[in-house]
């Protein structure tokens, strides 16, 4: 089934809520700030979740090319203590406008045929099929939580086998005196 609706019919409340999924209300408050006008035009923002999760944000509101760009780019820029904090900015003030246009263009894609001419359909079946595409991957975050356990057993045990196998790091923290050396 072929989807087309004008750019000129604004999305519904409804269907920005069954898209979003959690923490509908204060998404469609910030996506209301970018389209005041009449236009949709870029407006600062600020999303904590974008700025310190990231790469774990962008899969979680399953904006997957936004997620490898955000890993690549990290990769390719490497991490220096300034890195980090210019891109978790960067990231933060424009990370509701990106999660905006995709909301956009994903709900006018799927609406209904029929819905072109006027007003979009709120039916049951269409806010169905927006829950299913929009909404968040709850399993995110506990992949995020697993990764970060195993990077640092990964760096414990790395520092552990480094610390065995160059006998100078040992000589930099000596044991200290005591009873049964």
């Amino acid at each position: 089934m072929e989807s087309y609706t004008p750019s000129s019919s604004p999305l519904s409340a409804e269907e920005l809520t069954a898209y979003i999924g959690p923490r509908a209300e204060r998404y469609r408050r910030r996506f209301e700030r970018f389209t005041r006008t009449g236009t949709t035009r870029f407006e600062f923002s600020w999303n904590w979740p974008a700025a310190f999760a990231g790469m774990w944000w962008y899969l979680y509101r399953k904006m997957y090319g936004w997620a490898l760009a955000d890993f690549g780019l990290s990769v390719l820029l490497g991490w220096t203590l300034f890195v980090p904090i210019v891109w978790g900015v960067a990231r933060a003030v424009t990370g509701d406008y990106l999660y905006f246009r995709q909301a956009d263009r994903k709900i006018r894609e799927a609406r209904p045929i029929s819905s072109a001419g006027g007003a979009p359909a709120a039916d049951a079946a269409h806010l169905a099929r927006l829950a299913a595409e929009g909404g968040v991957h709850a399993w995110v975050p506990w992949i995020a939580i697993g990764a970060v356990f195993v990077v640092l057993g990964l760096a414990l045990l790395f520092f552990g086998l480094a610390w065995n196998a160059i006998p100078p790091l040992r000589e930099l923290w000596p044991d200290p005196p005591g009873r049964w050396t």
